[in-house]
């Protein structure tokens, strides 16, 4: 095999590699539309504003919501719990670079036990849970659950898979951990040397 076509086949390998990074990464960094409503809409958004007495808006609605599913599925029988959150980590966690945004918030999801069989995995610190939509009926205060807030979905679409998620220690934390830990020994000694400078039969 000549040189020049050595030359043309690791500048081809090289281009497949280079645009399969680029369309993974591209994947990747896809966003996904904001829920409307959000789980913070269909707490608060009431019939008459300021009167809760007159019950949520979106109340025995059907509603279109998507989440990261975390924490783990409850089965109970033929049906079964699914947590999805629609906070500001639903899509890559602190670690991946999301900024620290608020508190995490979500909707608890009653759904058929079968349709969770396509969720690969949930949040937790370890993982990025798989991103889920569905679609089913809002339940402000569901009687069938106690008065709990819950939407009853008939239909569950994975639309991302999860992964596990990489936490490494930076290199300046490891550093900076280090120096504090020679600095407090520094001054344990000092401390210990003045102290025996000032009384010396102290300790004896």
């Amino acid at each position: 095999m000549s040189m020049r076509i050595r030359t043309l086949l690791m500048v081809l390998v090289a281009a497949v590699f280079f645009v399969a990074a680029s369309v993974s990464a591209a994947v990747a960094q896809v966003a996904f539309p904001p829920n409307n409503p959000s789980s913070t809409e269909l707490v608060n958004h009431m019939n008459v504003p300021g009167d809760i007495t007159k019950g949520l808006f979106w109340n025995g609605k059907t509603v279109t919501f998507h989440g990261e599913a975390i924490g783990e599925v409850m089965v109970r029988g033929d049906y079964a719990w699914v947590h999805l959150n629609d906070d500001a980590y639903m899509e890559k966690n602190v670690e991946e670079g999301a900024k620290l945004a608020g508190y995490n918030s979500g909707m608890a999801i009653w759904v058929p036990a079968a349709l969770t069989k396509t969720i690969d995995t949930y949040g937790d610190y370890k993982h990025e849970g798989a991103i889920v939509e569905i679609t089913g009926t809002f339940n402000a205060a569901c009687k069938e659950h106690g008065g709990d807030m819950d939407i009853h979905a008939t239909s569950l679409k994975v639309l991302r898979v999860g992964h596990a998620v990489d936490d490494p220690v930076p290199a300046w934390k490891a550093a900076l951990a280090a120096g504090l830990m020679l600095l407090a020994g520094g001054l344990y000694w000092l401390e210990r040397r003045t102290r025996n400078r000032i009384n010396p039969h102290r300790g004896v």
